[in-house]
């Protein structure tokens, strides 16, 4: 006992004392946008808060130590940081951060950068813009409160080489083997500011929202830099990167990162595989540098590590016996409602996220696909696209039919529509009950609907009215049908 005492008495006189409030301006939080604009003897308390969760999240034997011996752990971990300034993140007894300066501010300025980097912009083509509202209004019934928040729906994102070399056997997407780059060559540089210009011309600045993978990882293009230079210059933001190859090659991860605080980018990420990979990057990285990364925790010890039930990690569960019917806590990781390019094989996807079952493993649909040889060509493409999956209204030829993920009900005067996640209720008017009726027989068109409702004397403006909100509110089918053959 007296031995545990000395420990923690050297560990007490080792680290900084707890955090002065009084030595920095009290308004600090409502003044800072930029990490350039913040004291640097503030950023560096700040890095320290974050090092400090990230190991708490990433590691199991770290949060058993802290809660033992907070000041042996810190020192043992290198931490410059008092445990006192962030006690309510350690101490399950104490909640209220309103008493801790340092980890009130570093919390409010992690929250102001990720505002100030976010692009606040909406789809400017207004076919495209509708058909996104409708995809995020389904996913709001599918997906579970705290995921949905958390997804973007991004409007496009570009692979820039064929395949992933990293391999995760948890794979959501199940990325296929590294086989080939789309290198920046004169050729390649000409098509993609094309294929930039072309998305921008649809998209306006929500273009900007785009990044530069999906079932690849941007660093296996060693030209990567190059192609967000372009991306910068055409549509004013630069492209988010996540990356599980941080280590790969560190000059062009710092070069990255350098790139994104000059040109003000959306915070990076990292996605950690071990606790090992974590060291080596506290090891090759600055504390400054970072600052605006996020770490993805993707390590077995890891508190809060979810594997989505898509893909490789669906097969694995599948054969433990977890259905695709069960509550996951995430079943996707797609955060994209628009565009997947893959510019090796100069194709172009239009998707939207889903739960991922025996129909779509991936978790995500695909509503349309081809190929394009230039920006013209994507043009011609898109345009089609739009034309063929992406009404404003509901068209007269439309099969009306309600989404096979949702419980019908009927009621006395309307019906109800419900999945484990939401309950939707269209009633306090008998034409609701009538048209839900109709819907739930899943054989009628807009048109035919509209001529059997119209002979009980319902005009076909409120008809289509009535079908028009349930459209808008994403419980209609819109799932792409399997091809025949």
């Amino acid at each position: 006992m007296q031995t545990q005492t000395l420990t923690q008495q050297l560990s007490t006189d080792l680290l900084p004392p707890a955090f002065d409030i009084e030595q920095y301006c009290t308004d600090y939080h409502d003044s800072f946008q930029t990490i350039d604009q913040v004291d640097p003897q503030l950023l560096s308390k700040f890095s320290q808060v974050k090092r400090f969760q990230e190991r708490w999240e990433a590691d199991s034997k770290f949060r058993e130590q802290v809660v033992e011996d907070p000041y042996s752990a810190f020192l043992r971990y290198g931490l410059k940081l008092n445990p006192e300034d962030v006690r309510p993140k350690w101490d399950k007894n104490c909640k209220n951060i309103s008493d801790f300066p340092l980890l009130k501010l570093s919390q409010a300025f992690f929250d102001r950068l990720d505002k100030v980097t976010d692009i606040d912009s909406e789809v400017s083509h207004l076919n495209i813009r509708a058909w996104r509202e409708r995809q995020i209004a389904r996913t709001a019934s599918q997906f579970n409160l705290a995921f949905h928040k958390v997804i973007q729906h991004i409007p496009v994102c570009f692979e820039l080489s064929k395949g992933c070399s990293v391999g995760c056997r948890f794979c959501a997407v199940s990325a296929l083997k590294f086989s080939d780059i789309f290198l920046y060559t004169p050729e390649n540089a000409q098509l993609w500011r094309g294929v930039l210009e072309v998305m921008t011309g649809f998209l306006g600045s929500a273009a900007g929202k785009g990044f530069c993978y999906w079932a690849t990882d941007p660093l296996d293009n060693p030209d990567y830099e190059k192609f967000c230079y372009d991306f910068h210059a055409i549509t004013g933001s630069l492209p988010q990167m996540t990356t599980a190859q941080p280590l790969k090659n560190v000059e062009q991860t710092r070069a990255i990162l350098k790139q994104s605080r000059e040109k003000k980018g959306i915070c990076n990420r990292f996605s950690i595989l071990s606790l090992k990979m974590l060291d080596k990057v506290y090891q090759a990285f600055s504390d400054e540098e970072l600052l605006n990364v996020q770490m993805n925790f993707l390590n077995e010890e890891a508190e809060n590590a979810v594997k989505a039930h898509a893909g490789r990690q669906r097969q694995a569960n599948l054969q433990k016996g977890e259905g695709d019917e069960e509550a996951h806590r995430q079943g996707t990781i797609a955060c994209v409602s628009g565009f997947l390019f893959n510019m090796v094989e100069r194709s172009v996807k239009l998707i939207s996220p889903c739960n991922a079952d025996e129909r779509w493993p991936l978790g995500y649909m695909v509503y349309d696909q081809g190929t394009f040889v230039d920006a013209d060509d994507l043009k011609i493409l898109i345009e089609r696209m739009i034309q063929d999956n992406m009404p404003r209204i509901l068209r007269p030829s439309d099969l009306i039919r309600f989404r096979r993920d949702l419980n019908y009900q009927t009621l006395v005067d309307g019906f109800q529509l419900s999945t484990r996640i939401k309950t939707f209720k269209f009633h306090h008017d008998v034409l609701w009950q009538e048209l839900g009726a109709l819907i739930h027989h899943g054989q009628y068109t807009t048109a035919e609907i509209t001529e059997l409702l119209a002979l009980k004397g319902v005009t076909p403006a409120r008809i289509s009215c009535y079908l028009n909100v349930l459209f808008e509110r994403g419980v209609l089918d819109s799932e792409p049908q399997p091809q025949e053959g």
